[in-house]
């Protein structure tokens, strides 16, 4: 913002100055220069006004998520997490309540599917129903089965899994692990070899009709 005041400032002593004395401020010169001027420092105040911001990602978040959003919902707690002030958010006997740590005791988010959501949302909790609705319990599993049987992720070794890990509201993308699976049968947890991308049209033709209406099936607005 101190930089859009200084251009002003400087926009004022040019056409203060002797260059517009000499055009006349009634020139068709000086009327082109002075939309000109209007037309950048619109662009500018634009640009610096829509820089989404950025929160602090917790360890479970990454390589799943951009820090860009500030709430995030774990359909298989019903629980949301707050980037921004860091609180878990869950219910309580009936009430919602916070908690600075996981509320669930053996709960690995490191291994948790989490929906990231749209940025500009504000205190999801309040609205629980329509998330609930909209991304049920081990909706997941369904992505899944269309991955593999739609061989959706080609080129996946046979000792490697394909886990659904994530999706973003941000971007309609489908997040899934690839994790290296030997390792799992030594007595040592799946390693994650890379992360793929995969945009919500490419899996939805492919769910089933009944889940269509929801967000979880593909529908961009859910229900």
């Amino acid at each position: 913002m101190a930089s859009v005041l200084e251009i002003l400032f400087q926009i004022h002593h040019f056409f203060k100055g002797e260059f517009m004395t000499k055009i006349g401020y009634h020139s068709p010169l000086s009327r082109l220069l002075g939309i000109l001027a209007v037309v950048g420092l619109a662009a500018l105040a634009n640009s610096c006004g829509t820089t989404p911001a950025t929160y602090s990602s917790p360890a479970w978040a990454d390589g799943i998520s951009d820090g860009a959003a500030p709430y995030y919902y774990f359909p298989d707690y019903g629980m949301y997490y707050d980037a921004t002030g860091e609180q878990y958010y869950y219910r309580n006997n009936g009430a919602w309540a916070s908690s600075a740590v996981v509320p669930y005791p053996g709960v690995d988010l490191n291994n948790a599917y989490v929906v990231e959501l749209n940025r500009n949302t504000q205190r999801p909790w309040e609205n629980h129903d329509y998330y609930a609705r909209n991304y049920p319990p081990h909706e997941r599993e369904e992505y899944q089965r269309v991955v593999q049987s739609h061989n959706i992720i080609p080129n996946v070794p046979q000792n490697h899994a394909i886990v659904p890990r994530a999706y973003s509201e941000n971007t309609d993308r489908m997040i899934f692990e690839e994790r290296e699976q030997r390792a799992a049968r030594q007595g040592v947890p799946p390693q994650r070899v890379t992360v793929h991308q995969v945009p919500m049209r490419t899996i939805a033709p492919n769910m089933p009709p009944e889940t269509r209406p929801y967000r979880y099936g593909g529908d961009s607005h859910g229900r």
